[in-house]
């Protein structure tokens, strides 16, 4: 069976290179393609996504798909940064988000996630949830290839501890917690089904 092309529109290797590895399994040749993208203001991330979508498939016609957009929202700060986490980053980092939460008892945050797949006939937007709290201070030194906020994200699974704290078997042990609401998983999980069909 002929591998079928699906395109990945973004400029971060990291992403290319993880769904590029769960996918290895499935029928697909992925690709990446870079697009400056505007976001606009939009606090939804899954409003954000489809008009990601729209410009892709505006500025990428006749190929098949996939864009994604990511939010952190802590109710504690009204909802603050959102969509606009690199904001935050670039702006004062990790160590100001932890300043800015001095004093709060509400430590929730929800990281928001979500992937937009077009099949060549029709959109998908997968989205994903997932609660969990900023700690004390900023800890680890272990990334795991993604972002910054791990230094002051946990989850429940490890209390009182940020995800970059975690060894590379217990990431991967997280991974495997969070797999039913991962949108790469929730993917694979389409794609897998769709060839199947």
């Amino acid at each position: 069976m002929t591998k079928q092309d699906l395109y990945f529109v973004t400029s971060n290797n990291k992403k290319f290179e993880s769904l590029s590895k769960m996918l290895a399994p499935v029928e697909i040749n992925l690709l990446r393609l870079e697009y400056d993208f505007d976001e606009g203001r939009n606090l939804s991330i899954e409003s954000v996504t489809k008009s990601k979508l729209k410009q892709a498939k505006q500025a990428f016609p006749g190929k098949k798909l996939i864009v994604d957009d990511r939010g952190f929202f802590i109710p504690a700060l009204n909802g603050f940064p959102g969509p606009f986490v690199k904001l935050l980053l670039d702006s004062f980092s990790y160590k100001g988000l932890v300043k800015l939460m001095d004093g709060e008892s509400d430590r929730r945050a929800l990281f928001s996630y979500a992937i937009g797949y077009f099949d060549d006939h029709t959109d998908h937007i997968l989205v994903a949830n997932e609660e969990g709290f900023i700690t004390e201070e900023a800890r680890g030194n272990n990334l795991h290839g993604w972002t910054e906020l791990l230094y002051v994200y946990g989850h429940p699974s490890y209390p009182d501890r940020s995800l970059a704290e975690l060894t590379d078997v217990e990431w991967d042990d997280y991974l495997e917690q969070i797999k039913d609401i991962d949108p790469f998983a929730l993917l694979k999980k389409h794609l897998e089904t769709h060839a199947e069909a």
